[in-house]
C-alpha cells in the first residue's frame, strides 16, 4: 500500500508519499497551493500509482481541508480523516515537540499506516461527504449561537447599568424596533429629551405587524 500524508494549511498544504511495506519515502515533503492548480499538481504525483493502492490521510480540523477533501472524493480517491490529537500524540512519541508541517505530513503517513486492530482514523466516502458537510455546518451554527448569547449577555449587563427601564418598554428583546431605539438612544435621558417625531422614526420599518 502507498500512503499519502497531507498536512493542511490555510493557503497551502504539504504532502509526503511513503511505501507502507518498506517504509521508503517515495516523495519527500512538498508544498502545493490550496486551489485547483495546486490540486492538479498533487494529482500529477498521485497518478504514478493505482488508486486502489493509495490511502490518503489528512487531519479533520477546521475547514481548510474541505475543498481538497471534496476534490479527492469526487475523483474516487480513498481518504482517511484523523483526529488532530492522534497526530499530536504520535509526533510527541516520535520525539517532536513543536509542529513542523513537512515532518507532520510524514507523521500522518505513520498514523494511517498503523497496524493497530482499531484504526486511528476513519475512511470518508463520496456518498457520506454531504452528511459530513452538514455535520460541520451544524457545529458552526451551534458555535455562532453560543457566541451570539455571549454578546447578548454583555449587552444586557450594560443596559442594566445605564438604562434599567429599557427592557420594560418592549414585549420582547432584540426585535427591529428594540435595536433601532437602543442604537439611537443609549439612555433614558436621551429619550426623555427627544422630540416624539424623532423617536417615531425608529418605529418605522417595512415588515409584518404594527
Amino acid at each position: 500500500m502507498i500512503l499519502v500524508g497531507i498536512d493542511i494549511g490555510k493557503n497551502q498544504h504539504t504532502f509526503s508519499i511513503v511505501d507502507k511495506n518498506t517504509g521508503e519515502i517515495l516523495s519527500n515533503p512538498s508544498l502545493f497551493t490550496n486551489n485547483q492548480e495546486g490540486f492538479l499538481c498533487l494529482i500529477k504525483k498521485l497518478n504514478r500509482y493505482s488508486k486502489s493502492d493509495l490511502l490518503i490521510g489528512m487531519e479533520d480540523t477546521g475547514h481548510y481541508h474541505f475543498a481538497l477533501l471534496k476534490y479527492l472524493l469526487d475523483i474516487r480517491y480513498t481518504v482517511a480523516l484523523i483526529n488532530p490529537t492522534t497526530t499530536d500524540l504520535t509526533r510527541k512519541l516520535q520525539g517532536g515537540i513543536t509542529k513542523n508541517d513537512p515532518l507532520d505530513s510524514l507523521t500522518i503517513c505513520d498514523v494511517i499506516g498503523s497496524n493497530q486492530r482499531k484504526k486511528p482514523y476513519r475512511i470518508t466516502k463520496v456518498n457520506r461527504f454531504d452528511l459530513y458537510e452538514q455535520k460541520q455546518l451544524t457545529r458552526h451554527h451551534h458555535n455562532l449561537k453560543e457566541e451570539l448569547n455571549i454578546y447578548k449577555n454583555r449587552l444586557q449587563k450594560c443596559i442594566d447599568i445605564v438604562f434599567p427601564e429599557f427592557n420594560s418598554l418592549f414585549r420582547s428583546k432584540y426585535g427591529i424596533v428594540y435595536m433601532n431605539v437602543l442604537k439611537a438612544f443609549a439612555s433614558a435621558e436621551k429619550i426623555a429629551t427627544s422630540d416624539i417625531r424623532t423617536i417615531r422614526k425608529y418605529f418605522e420599518y417595512e415588515g409584518r405587524g404594527k
